[in-house]
């Protein structure tokens, strides 16, 4: 049935939208297509080993927060969202729908916030990319090779922003590929695990109390926060190619909702899945999906080409994820904003609708930040320091989303909203606002110090938040200096 479905996904052919006019022979986005490119954007494996390790914080106290965030962010998140896209069924996402309620600057504002929480996030998915790739040809050891990520990192991250340019019609054969890749091996790991405890009598690597599945209070399971929120961000990701969908109004909610239960369902029951399979304290965050799933098939008696497959449909999820969230945020800064902000070559577009310069200008700068990043010693470290900035900066354009939606609730309160988190403008405004202080909470705790000395944390902190502050005030810089040359006024 799935095959059934992507093939009739990547074979359905429409009408494309953009600036430059009415295009044939592009291929609309439809129903599951959108499923297919939310669950790519949406759920990583990663998290699974991530949030379980030990050394991350939570342990199994990862097992209950999945499903206290799924309901105080994730879901309200999804919901919001879903009635924005309705609203307001343009290009632009969350740029679209700051400027409604805030104006043309602040939507530059999340525009630029969203685009530069990204930077960080694409070269830590890279690394965990090429990990994944060691394993896929059957050279483990590769994983810890410094050289072979780097170099694997630079050359997939352009090869993956070249097709990026060709717009999401192409861009979704990766992603439906790609959401197969992460959700498959997610589920191998949690029928293997559970067949192997209910069916054969493996005994559980861990044991579930209240006692031990309730989290340690301390700097670490506090950092942890946000990296759970932000495993759970990106339901507004594809709102960015809405119209490039065939019924956008109503295909959009039911696409999030059904994207919402698949990854809810997955990080909790793969949470338990891998902690009986390991215990936390041998679950690394790079590698742990990996050495669980090769520990639980060796008890299994399969081979080594299990895990080989196993990797390379991560890989292709990897794929998938990282060439949407290419587009996604370059689409919203460099194609929605004000001309003038950025020189016309970056905000120009392509026929596919996507500014194609500024996509070559950020490739350059993510390479820069992964030659910059081989003076730390490991490539496991890499990885969670890489997780824990893009933690931060990731949640910033949520802070700004909803305080948007409640306003535009407050101050439009008879606006024609195809589908609604709530028909009561009361009950919409008190989720909103809920969620909006979790997401405050999870920026404070971000910014956690978790470094093993006083000295160590003095500089991350100073590094967290010097940084925050530069990204802002760039990006507040730009607009002022755009105000100033042309005298523009809201």
């Amino acid at each position: 049935m799935i095959h059934e479905l992507i093939f009739e996904c990547i074979n359905r052919e429409g009408l494309t939208f953009t600036k430059e006019g009415l295009h044939m022979a592009s291929k609309k986005i439809g129903l599951w297509d959108l499923v297919f490119m939310n669950i790519s954007a949406l759920f990583g494996i990663r998290w699974i080993a991530k949030s379980t390790a030990s050394s991350f914080g939570l342990g199994l106290g990862a097992i209950p927060s999945w499903v206290v965030f799924a309901f105080i962010f994730f879901v309200p998140c999804a919901l919001i969202c879903a009635e924005l896209a309705s609203t307001y069924p343009r290009d632009g996402g969350l740029f679209e729908w700051v400027k409604e309620a805030y104006g043309e600057k602040f939507g530059f504002m999340v525009s630029w916030l969203n685009w530069t929480s990204k930077i960080f996030w694409y070269t830590s998915f890279l690394t965990f990319l090429t990990i994944n790739v060691s394993f896929a040809i059957n050279m483990p050891e590769l994983a810890e090779n410094k050289t072979f990520v780097l170099i694997l990192s630079i050359v997939g991250f352009w090869a993956l922003s070249l097709a990026s340019t060709r717009g999401m019609s192409f861009g979704k054969i990766f992603t439906n590929l790609g959401a197969l890749g992460s959700t498959v091996p997610a589920i191998l790991l949690i029928l293997m695990a559970f067949g192997a405890a209910l069916f054969v009598g493996r005994p559980s690597a861990s044991v579930y109390t209240v006692e031990t599945m309730t989290p340690v209070m301390n700097w670490d399971s506090l950092s942890a926060i946000s990296s759970i929120m932000f495993a759970f961000a990106g339901s507004e990701l594809t709102a960015n190619f809405v119209t490039e969908m065939e019924n956008p109004k109503r295909d959009f909610p039911r696409a999030i909702f059904i994207a919402a239960a698949v990854v809810a369902g997955i990080y909790m029951l793969g949470s338990i899945a891998i902690t009986m399979i390991l215990p936390s304290d041998q679950i690394t965050a790079s590698q742990g999906i990996l050495v669980s799933l090769a520990t639980i098939s060796a008890y299994f008696g399969m081979g080594t080409w299990f895990i080989q497959v196993v990797a390379l449909g991560i890989t292709f999820s990897m794929l998938g994820a990282i060439i949407l969230y290419i587009a996604s945020p370059i689409k919203m800064l460099f194609g929605s904003v004000k001309a003038g902000i950025f020189p016309e070559s970056l905000t120009r577009t392509n026929s596919h609708n996507i500014p194609e310069r500024a996509v070559y200008l950020q490739a350059v700068l993510v390479t820069v930040i992964i030659l910059a990043l081989q003076f730390i010693p490991s490539v496991d470290a890499i990885y969670n320091v890489l997780v824990t900035m893009t933690a931060l900066t990731a949640l910033f354009p949520y802070v700004l989303l909803f305080m948007s939606y409640i306003r535009l609730r407050k101050t439009r309160p008879n606006e024609d909203r195809p589908f609604e988190m709530s028909n009561n403008n009361g009950t919409a405004v008190t989720v909103a606002s809920m969620v909006l202080g979790v997401t405050i909470l999870g920026i404070i705790c971000s910014a956690a110090p978790v470094m093993p000395t006083f000295e160590d944390n003095l500089i991350y902190e100073a590094e967290m938040i010097f940084g925050a502050v530069v990204v802002i005030g760039v990006g507040l810089g730009l607009w002022n200096r755009f105000v100033k040359r042309t005298g523009f006024k809201e």
